[in-house]
C-alpha cells in the first residue's frame, strides 16, 4: 500500500463549478433562515401590524447567516479520504474546489461496524456512513489495513 488510497464521498465536487457545488449546499441554510422569517412576516401582515423590520432587517441577516454556514458546511463536510501505511488525509469539498494538496495525518484508531467506520485523524474523528461512501466496504478495509502498521509499530 505504497500509494495513497483515495475515497470520493458522495460530496466529491468531481468537475462540477464552484457556483453550482455552492447552490447545492445553500439550499438547506437558505430554507432554515429565510422560514422564521417568512412566518414572522406572515404573521405580522395578518395582525396588520408592519412588516418593514422583516424586509430591512430579517432578510438581510438570514441571508448572511445562510452564507456563512454555506461556508462553514463546504470546509467541514469530507469530500476526499486517502490512506496510506499509519497516516491518512481527509480533504474537504472546499479543498477539493481550491485543489488543496493532501494534509497527511497519523491515524490514532480506527473503529469499524457494519454500519459506520470511526476515523480518528490528528485531532478529528470523522464518522463514515455507508449511505455518503459509495465503496463503503473498500474504504473500510483501507482504514484498518493502513492503521495496522501503525498498531504494530507502538507495541514493538
Amino acid at each position: 500500500m505504497d500509494v495513497p488510497t483515495v475515497f470520493d464521498s458522495t460530496h466529491h465536487p468531481d468537475e462540477d463549478a464552484w457556483g453550482l457545488v455552492y447552490t447545492r449546499f445553500l439550499g438547506r441554510p437558505l430554507g432554515v433562515c429565510t422560514v422564521p422569517l417568512m412566518v414572522g412576516a406572515t404573521t405580522s401582515a395578518l395582525l396588520k401590524q408592519p412588516i418593514w423590520a422583516y424586509l430591512v432587517w430579517g432578510l438581510p441577516v438570514a441571508l448572511i447567516l445562510a452564507t456563512v454556514w454555506t461556508h462553514f458546511s463546504l470546509s467541514r463536510t469530507p469530500a476526499e479520504i486517502s490512506f496510506r501505511p499509519g497516516q491518512a488525509a481527509v480533504r474537504s469539498v472546499y479543498d477539493v474546489l481550491l485543489d488543496r494538496p493532501r494534509d497527511w495525518k497519523p491515524i490514532f484508531n480506527v473503529r469499524t461496524t457494519s454500519f459506520d467506520v470511526e476515523l480518528a485523524v490528528g485531532r478529528t474523528t470523522y464518522l463514515l456512513q455507508p449511505t455518503q461512501w459509495p465503496r463503503f466496504g473498500a474504504l473500510r478495509d483501507a482504514a484498518r489495513e493502513s492503521f495496522r502498521p501503525q498498531e504494530a509499530s507502538s507495541r514493538a
